[in-house]
């Protein structure tokens, strides 16, 4: 009978710790992408000239390994279509 209860309270305390363990993996997966909308400017590149503007876009971010996506929107064939593109980390010149 002392056996059975010792394993049922250590079974009891186990659980006990796992529970904020397994919540929080589930926050953690939870809030792990960010998005926000960003301004930058973009360059439009003809033969004859060379167009610079602003253009707003929506970004996801990766929170745990730092990737980035921008939202592109694309109007083809009659149809809207939209997906993530990763951004490439580029050297520091």
């Amino acid at each position: 009978m002392k056996k059975t209860i010792f394993y049922l309270t250590i079974a009891v305390v186990v659980l006990l710790c796992a529970g904020p363990l397994y919540s929080a993996e589930q926050h953690e997966a939870k809030d792990r992408f960010q998005l926000f909308n960003a301004e930058y400017k973009s360059t439009f590149i003809q033969t004859s000239k060379t167009t610079v503007f602003n253009e707003k876009k929506l970004f996801k971010i990766d929170s745990k390994t730092g990737e980035t996506w921008m939202l592109i929107d694309v109007f083809k064939e009659g149809r809207d279509i939209k997906y993530w593109k990763k951004i490439k980390e580029t050297p520091d010149n």
